[in-house]
């Protein structure tokens, strides 16, 4: 049993050096370039938490976590309800049909989101993209859709609403065929309605998966960088430009590398904090 219990542990080894390698060591490493004045990997002197002083002190990376709470929890509440929605309608149809609009749903996120932004880039743009093209041929004026700053955020939640729900729909897919189907003929004998039954039997039971799909979407809308980028530019002005831009740009554009680990610390701890909120929402114990 030892000699088994060893061969186990050999058998783990070589992904825990890799989680080590590329998941602690960074996260450390990174630490230590935010308590440090560093520019492009020169670590200067030690500067203790006046990296992260100012980085909360600065107005603009307050309005840019501002944007991303807005695009964060916009497009999550979007995708969640026509994601649970699709579920529920697609719950019901069997064998190839339910198979063909399952995978019609997950073409948007297995897409890369740099097609994925290109394409509806070319589809906004200005008089010349597709949507105006339509819009002016219906006899319309055309929308500004990624100059004008409202219209801009409203297009990005749009496109990160688009790529995520068919995403949610399987997942909550998931969680609903789980659900015994005993329940529902029992409630029907009980005389509940279609909405009873929803909200007492089916909502309760798809707890888990809605709170993973939550959980899912909050992280990956949180630190989505590349839509905005594609999409945007950050633009009009800073409209749009989110705290995942406003970090590339320092470790990137500025090579300020202590400011940019600051920031990545706030941002690791920001999602850790959304994580256990979400948990404590739904009344499980951590």
């Amino acid at each position: 049993m030892a000699r088994r219990g060893n061969r186990g542990v050999l058998l783990v080894v070589p992904s825990l050096i890799l989680i080590f390698m590329f998941l602690v060591f960074p996260f450390f490493y990174s630490l230590y370039y935010s308590v440090h004045q560093t520019y492009f990997f020169t670590v200067g002197r030690f500067s203790g938490l006046s990296n992260f002083i100012e980085v909360l002190g600065n107005l603009e990376n307050i309005k840019s976590l501002g944007r991303t709470l807005v695009l964060t929890f916009s497009s999550a509440a979007i995708t969640l309800v026509l994601g649970i929605l699709l579920a529920l309608w697609v719950n019901k149809k069997t064998g190839i049909t339910a198979l063909v609009i399952q995978s019609i749903g997950l073409i948007p996120w297995v897409t890369s989101m740099v097609v994925g932004a290109l394409l509806w880039r070319w589809i906004f743009i200005g008089d010349l993209g597709l949507f105006n093209y339509i819009v002016v041929l219906l006899g319309g004026t055309p929308i500004s859709l990624l100059s004008n700053a409202k219209n801009a955020m409203m297009s990005l939640i749009y496109v990160v609403s688009w790529r995520t729900i068919g995403y949610a729909m399987v997942l909550l897919l998931a969680g609903l065929k789980a659900i015994p189907e005993e329940l529902y003929e029992a409630s029907e004998i009980d005389g509940a309605t279609k909405l009873q039954s929803l909200t007492y039997i089916t909502l309760p039971l798809l707890r888990t998966s809605l709170l993973v799909t939550a959980i899912v979407l909050t992280l990956s809308n949180f630190n989505n960088m590349t839509v905005p980028m594609v999409l945007t530019g950050g633009g009009p002005g800073r409209s749009t430009n989110v705290i995942s831009m406003e970090l590339y740009r320092q470790a990137f554009v500025y090579y300020d590398f202590g400011i940019a680990s600051a920031m990545s610390s706030l941002v690791f701890f920001f999602n850790t904090a959304l994580v256990l909120l979400y948990v404590r929402l739904v009344k499980w114990s951590v």
